[in-house]
């Protein structure tokens, strides 16, 4: 079932998955007006001092382009749909006690969050500090196996406020991105595979990816409406996954039982 859903992401960012919503909503606004206002929004933001100016990064160029996607998406590096670059948490020695201060464990973070996973800390962090995490914060670990390096999950929120680690980085998609439809292409095939191409490191077991690897990654953008919608599918197949999922233990489960039930008669019959 994983390649399934595997299959279910990397149609849902090459457009295929909504190619019948498109033909239904011909007038939805281009992805190209949604750069616009995201481009501006972060020149009053920078004009505000609210965040640093970026180094703009080199455009994608036509021959680079790894798959096509509808005439209303665009094409753009990760860095030029976050406010800021990503930042890496901060790692102390945990404590078996209870504090003021939790952070989460890398386990809190493959694919989806586990609040489950946290541990204390004895150590006091600022409170305007950039550690402590908001809802809607995505989280990448940028550290670990070839399996999971690079493998994101939202934040959404817990009873207690939590900072983040140091083999996790934090970024806050723009206004106009859905954190949703982010996370999704973060997790993609196509993504997935360029992270872990991109991970270096001299721990085999443990490679890395850097700050420069996740602001030059490319992902397709769509226009807010349709990112909407791709969540709301890509949702709906995830439900139909987890229920033939189900099932299908179920059905194991009971077959296993009866095979054991057989086995005893026999075995009865046989004294």
């Amino acid at each position: 079932m994983g390649q399934i859903r595997q299959a279910i992401l990397q149609e849902a960012i090459q457009g295929k998955l909504t190619a019948d919503w498109r033909e239904q909503h011909p007038d939805v606004e281009p992805a190209s007006e949604l750069l616009k206002r995201i481009a501006a929004e972060k020149a009053e933001l920078v004009r505000q001092k609210k965040i640093r100016k970026q180094k703009p990064l080199p455009e994608i160029k036509p021959d680079e382009i790894p798959f096509d996607i509808p005439e209303s998406w665009q094409w753009r590096r990760l860095l030029d749909l976050i406010y800021e670059k990503p930042r890496n948490g901060y790692s102390a020695k945990p404590v078996s006690y209870p504090t003021n201060t939790i952070t989460l464990k890398l386990g809190a973070t493959t694919g989806v969050f586990l609040a489950s996973e946290t541990k204390y800390i004895n150590e006091s962090i600022p409170e305007d500090s950039y550690l402590w995490l908001k809802p809607g914060d995505v989280l990448i670990q940028r550290s670990n196996s070839l399996d999971y390096v690079g493998v994101s999950a939202i934040f959404p929120g817990c009873s207690h406020p939590v900072i983040y680690p140091d083999l996790m980085m934090k970024l806050q998609p723009c206004n106009g991105c859905n954190v949703n439809y982010f996370h999704i292409f973060l997790n993609s095939p196509f993504c997935r595979d360029y992270f872990r191409a991109n991970a270096k490191g001299a721990q085999k077991s443990m490679p890395k990816i850097n700050q420069g690897t996740v602001c030059s990654a490319y992902v397709a953008l769509p226009p807010l409406a349709e990112q909407q919608e791709i969540v709301r599918r890509v949702e709906s197949k995830f439900t139909l996954c987890d229920a033939l999922e189900a099932e299908i233990a179920a059905a194991e489960q009971h077959a296993e039982h009866l095979s054991t039930a057989i086995l005893l008669e026999v075995f009865d019959q046989q004294e």
